[in-house]
């Protein structure tokens, strides 16, 4: 099976980044609003992707960058369904000056997060997506609640898991600022590939291995050292 690689930018990353990574990755998270992405940002992603044949798609997040959106605890369901209306359509409307289209959509930080945690969320995402996006992949977390609900009403997803994000041991997440929660050594990560696509399983903490199945590896542009993790994921993947 063939696994993309996706990456979030327009997130505040330089310029020169953006182009390199996008000289490595299949996948562009276009930031559209909210926690960053700017109309002149997304332009300029929009049409560097389209010219290096990338597919981009919306990544739209709480307007709450500092705290990595934890304002949002108290998001309702009537929130999300607006704001994904607001941003994912900014991007829709700057896409097709550019001649290109939103292939797909994944939420972004503290969203992401409350859609695995809140049954509510999940629902008023996978809602939006088959009312406004029908047949437009979502991209979700392998194994998480928003993955459950979709493929439950044969929404269209890309299950993902992150190369350089550290997991506990029940399959999950480490919150950013805790010990393991990011990977900063290229080596290693491009190994947890490779392992992962030689015998499908995924290290997790605890000295576990999560079987997981995923069609795409999530990447962010904005982590230190991004564009060389990127080449290395890069090339375990291609080895694979």
């Amino acid at each position: 099976m063939t696994v993309l690689l996706n990456c979030d930018l327009g997130e505040g990353e330089s310029a020169e980044t953006t182009t390199a990574l996008l000289g490595l990755v299949d996948v562009a998270n276009v930031a559209c609003g909210g926690h960053a992405g700017d109309e002149e940002t997304m332009r300029r992603v929009v049409r560097e992707a389209l010219g290096r044949g990338v597919q981009t798609g919306a990544h739209p997040g709480w307007a709450d960058r500092e705290n990595f959106g934890r304002a949002a605890v108290e998001v309702r369901a009537a929130d999300l369904t607006r704001l994904l209306a607001e941003q994912v359509g900014a991007l829709q409307r700057v896409a097709a000056v550019e001649g290109a289209r939103v292939g797909h959509v994944k939420l972004h930080g503290v969203l992401y997060h409350l859609c695995d945690e809140r049954t509510d969320l999940a629902e008023a995402c996978v809602d939006w997506m088959e009312l406004e996006l029908e047949g437009v992949p979502l991209i979700v977390g392998a194994g998480g609640l928003l993955h459950a609900v979709g493929e439950a009403r044969g929404v269209p997803l890309w299950r993902e898991i992150f190369a350089e994000r550290g997991y506990a041991a029940e399959a999950r997440l480490l919150p950013r600022g805790a010990a393991g929660a990011m990977m900063d050594d290229p080596v290693r990560v491009a190994g947890r590939i490779r392992d992962w696509r030689r015998t499908g399983y995924w290290e997790v903490g605890g000295g576990k291995a999560w079987l997981v199945e995923a069609e795409t590896v999530g990447l962010h542009a904005d982590s230190p050292g991004s564009v060389e993790m990127a080449r290395v994921v890069r090339a375990a993947l291609d080895a694979a």
